[in-house]
């Protein structure tokens, strides 16, 4: 006897049914069978609609989802015998032929700060459900066929950016590092309790950093300022954008209400910022531009696809980048944080915001502002440069 899947398919993009880019990060199942309720939580809004489709052997309610990076699985109640959560797809396994009888996407709100998508399901007969299968198989193949055409040419043509942004020098392509020196001119910063200002410290890093990557030859490094003058959050995201940045590192040193805080920390983009990116990058024009002959219906999943794939590569930096800090100074507990700050935004130029140290903190604000501590830190950060390059040109090679 055929058993039955029901699959549901996140939509984004296409108008229609395409798999949206979301980390799942909660799932809750409650019920009797009839009905059964299925509540998930992701990190970025969705749209969704149910395409109901049988396979021989199989009864499941599948989200495809364009990125999920870590494995999961948990037991289910009512129609729902357990759930499994791999990169790329959330299964729940059913214990009868269902329906989807509503669904309801809801906002953030109040303390709730994910983004939920909810299933009612309801048993229905079989005769019903394969009637509905039968009509919808073809359509589920054709998608996923389109959705891994979608993902493989998001990551061809991310690849491909990053290959043409650099300057040919010596017969090998230069990366290019974009070099964010925190604050300046009227903006001062944190204070050191010596004496010593964030913009000056951030600044005297920057340069440092820079002579140790002219120094390799593989990288073109720019500055978004060498100076002390203030540059607007949003002229730093469009200076790198511009210049083709393949890594984006924003420096800065912490202050905090306690004098014993100390260690430097790594921020990447939090998923409350990422709700602002194509808010700011439609103000500011930041357009992530589309290999000529791109259909108009994949534009969409396209930009979304790299907008993640760029989230990752931060994420990447910043795991290398924190065992090399720890080599040249004290590191905060869980010091991979995640925020909103204005220069992580950039849709296409994985970025990181690297705290230094605490200003506030004696030995801190010595060894930030000594030749030798500040060494330490550049030459950290320099080797984290190398080995995030890397990767990428491994991975590069194997395309």
């Amino acid at each position: 006897m055929l058993r039955f899947l029901l699959i549901l398919l996140i939509l984004l993009g296409f108008g229609w049914l395409v798999p949206a880019a979301a980390d799942v990060t909660q799932v809750r199942i409650a019920g009797d069978g009839a009905p059964t309720r299925i509540t998930i939580w992701t990190d970025v809004a969705e749209t969704a609609d149910g395409l109901v489709t049988e396979l021989p052997g199989e009864r499941k309610v599948v989200l495809l989802l364009a990125q999920n990076g870590y494995s999961a699985a948990g037991e289910g109640t009512g129609g729902v015998e357990g759930w499994s959560l791999e990169p790329g797809r959330l299964e729940f396994s059913l214990d009868r032929p269902m329906a989807v009888t509503r669904m309801l996407r809801l906002p953030p709100t109040g303390k709730e700060r994910a983004y939920r998508v909810i299933l009612d399901l309801d048993t229905i007969s079989p005769a019903r459900y394969t009637i509905a299968a039968r009509r919808d198989t073809k359509k589920l193949a054709r998608l996923e066929t389109q959705y891994a055409e979608a993902r493989a040419d998001s990551l061809k043509q991310l690849a491909g950016a990053t290959v043409t942004s650099g300057r040919k020098s010596g017969g090998g392509r230069r990366h290019v590092v974009v070099i964010d020196p925190g604050h300046g001119g009227r903006d001062p910063g944190a204070i050191a309790l010596a004496g010593g200002k964030e913009k000056d410290i951030t600044l005297k890093a920057a340069l440092a950093l820079k002579d140790v990557l002219d120094a390799d030859g593989r990288y073109e490094v720019r500055l978004t300022r060498d100076t002390d003058v203030y540059v607007e959050h949003e002229d730093r995201v469009t200076l790198a954008r511009n210049w083709g940045a393949e890594l984006f590192i924003s420096l800065h040193a912490d202050a905090a209400g306690s004098a014993s805080v100390s260690g430097a920390s790594v921020y990447t983009i939090s998923a409350r910022g990422e709700t602002r990116i194509d808010r700011e990058a439609t103000k500011n024009d930041w357009k992530i531009v589309m290999e000529d002959g791109t259909p108009d219906r994949l534009n969409g999943l396209l930009e979304d696809l790299v907008k993640r794939e760029t989230k990752t590569r931060s994420a990447e930096f910043a795991e290398l980048l924190l065992p090399e800090l720890s080599k040249a100074g004290p590191v905060l507990r869980n010091t991979h944080r995640n925020a909103g700050f204005y220069v992580l935004l950039a849709p296409d130029v994985p970025a990181v915001l690297l705290e230094l140290g605490f200003l506030t903190n004696e030995a801190d604000a010595k060894r930030l502002q000594s030749e030798r501590g500040r060494r330490a830190s550049v030459e950290a950060i320099a080797a984290a440069i190398d080995d995030y390059f890397d990767q990428q040109d491994l991975r590069l090679a194997s395309n």
